[in-house]
């Protein structure tokens, strides 16, 4: 009887953690939207074309990044750390890590050629800068909090 009331408790706090993670993920999510509006100055009319467009390559991206970190940090963890990966592997690795960075620089590339209908060749620039500040910020923020703890 203890052992189901220890489960559940560590099961109530675990789909607790996920869903504060979640909760964190979708403010950012809304602190970068409102970041960039504002930075590159979107009309209402250019705001509902460009965020289905941004949202579909930033998500597409995003997925890339995080395959290509699973895949090394897959390789790392069965091989009981980086000394121990033999050097077929280490290539198998960088070969499938040089293949998603060469899709992750297509789908930009697509997404700044597709943003160029929608929005000025200046807002775009306007638009790296927006998300090389808010990055920045959000790293300083994080710092600062993380000294505070």
């Amino acid at each position: 009887m203890k052992k189901i009331i220890l489960v559940l408790i560590v099961l109530v706090f675990s789909i607790a953690k996920v869903e504060a993670q979640k909760m964190n993920r979708q403010k950012i999510k809304l602190l970068k939207t409102s970041f960039i509006t504002d930075a590159i100055d979107l009309s209402p009319r250019e705001a509902e074309q460009f965020w289905p467009i941004y949202n579909m390559y930033t998500d597409k991206i995003q997925d890339l990044k995080r395959s290509r970190d699973t895949d090394i940090q897959h390789t790392l963890k069965s091989n009981g750390g980086i000394d121990n990966v033999s050097e077929e592997d280490a290539q198998k690795t960088l070969d499938h890590m040089l293949s998603l960075e060469k899709q992750i620089g297509e789908n930009n590339a697509t997404m700044i050629k597709e943003l160029n209908k929608i929005i000025s060749a200046k807002k775009i620039i306007k638009l790296q800068r927006a998300e090389h500040d808010f990055n920045r910020q959000m790293l300083e923020e994080f710092g600062r909090r993380k000294r505070m703890q």
